[in-house]
């Protein structure tokens, strides 16, 4: 193999035997082209920063997507590497090889290791692409071998982990307040549950119990109501990655929310700490689900 120098990039992309979508010719290096940071995921609370800064805390996992989109033909392979400076700040990354015909954009799993918080500005390069002429062409490309994240966009995680987000989280359940549909799994929300005051009915607790909780742990009593109780700011049942461990049996009122009553009592509303209540569409039936909830909650005062 031998590596393409910035003029032979250049040459290949003209050639059409690879592309980076966009293309800026200051990205280029001697010997590569420095990838810029599209998004970043921190996996254990959910949260994704695509504009800004996004602060990593110390000692704490996240993930980076490129901007920019790379196709490799059937003649190229490319190696990538963390850029120097991000090793200074204390930042271990997992790189590997592109393999040829590949095309999507990049994903990168990394760790902070520094005891500071580490700021990771969107839009700053991130990792060197550097493109190899192989000896001939590949038999059978990316696609036609694995092909696991061909056409990937935006921080992609590993199949079994993304399936682990997603399992029984577009279900209505018997027994259960019908499910309003929020996109709080596709987008890794978890605002909901950070410093929250659901309040629980007695058959909430009970069947949480009944997974082997204790009800002492992950209830709280005030004024006569029952509540979820926070551990650090957080829900008792949010686990380590920012994910609900008791989804597919939550209490009712978080399979209900973000429609809330208003102050008055009067109507309903969506819950303005809610940042995706804009995509949430209640109907009728939520509604009188939920003002049954509450009188229950009501009349289940101790």
């Amino acid at each position: 193999m031998s590596i393409l120098s910035d003029g032979d990039i250049q040459e290949a992309m003209g050639r059409g035997d690879m592309d980076i979508e966009p293309f800026s010719e200051e990205a280029l290096t001697p010997n590569g082209y420095d990838l810029a940071i599209a998004e970043v995921l921190l996996p254990d609370t959910g949260h994704r920063f695509s504009e800004g800064v996004a602060m990593v805390p110390p000692m704490t996992r996240f993930m980076v997507s490129t901007r920019e989109r790379v196709r490799l033909g059937p003649t190229l392979a490319a190696q990538l590497w963390l850029r120097t400076t991000w090793a200074r700040r204390g930042v271990l990354a997992s790189f590997g090889k592109i393999d040829a015909g590949f095309d999507g954009t990049l994903t990168f799993a990394a760790f902070n290791t520094s005891m500071d918080a580490l700021e990771v500005t969107i839009g700053e390069t991130f990792a060197q692409l550097v493109v190899e002429s192989m000896s001939g062409p590949a038999e059978a490309v990316y696609a036609q071998r694995s092909g696991n994240y061909q056409d990937q966009r935006g921080v992609t995680m590993a199949r079994e982990m993304a399936g682990e987000m997603e399992a029984d989280a577009g279900e209505d359940i018997e027994g259960h307040a019908p499910l309003l549909a929020a996109p709080c799994i596709e987008e890794g929300c978890n605002e909901c549950c950070v410093e929250t005051e659901m309040p629980l009915t007695r058959t909430d607790v009970e069947r949480l119990a009944g997974l082997g909780h204790d009800p002492a742990a992950f209830t709280l009593v005030e004024d006569g109501f029952t509540f979820l109780t926070n551990v650090e700011g957080r829900c008792y049942f949010l686990d380590p990655r920012g994910r609900c461990s008791v989804y597919k049996d939550r209490p009712e009122g978080c399979r209900l929310y973000p429609l809330v009553l208003t102050e008055d009592m009067a109507d309903f509303r969506l819950d303005h700490l809610c940042p995706h209540r804009d995509v949430v569409q209640p109907e009728e039936g939520h509604r009188t689900t939920l003002l049954q909830l509450l009188d229950l909650i009501a009349r289940e005062r101790l």
